[in-house]
């Protein structure tokens, strides 16, 4: 198997275990982009949470399944906009208020 095609079945499997874990946070109005090679991010992901709460617990689960730490920033915590780096996704988690906004 190459290099390259390994690679993306990380890439993938990443995606879906951060997915996993947001869909069973049960965040709602989830949008993915798929980004291309001229964007830092291959993924962003946006959704909604209906509380500090909820959008820390999911924080704290994609801590839990990050090996090495130093891929992931957190920006954000206790306000009404989460932003999560994680290796090359980005996610961006709002309260319902902010959303709108």
């Amino acid at each position: 198997m190459s290099n390259l095609k390994k690679q993306n079945i990380q890439e993938s499997f990443f995606l879906d275990t951060l997915l996993d874990v947001i869909y069973s946070q049960k965040l709602k109005d989830i949008i993915i982009y798929k980004g291309n090679n001229s964007l830092a991010y291959k993924n962003i992901i946006i959704s909604t949470a209906n509380s500090n709460t909820q959008m820390n617990g999911v924080v704290k689960k994609i801590m839990d399944i990050l090996k090495d730490k130093s891929n992931l920033n957190v920006e954000g915590k206790d306000s009404t906009w989460l932003l999560i780096e994680a290796k090359e996704v980005l996610i961006h988690i709002f309260t319902n208020e902010s959303r709108k906004f």
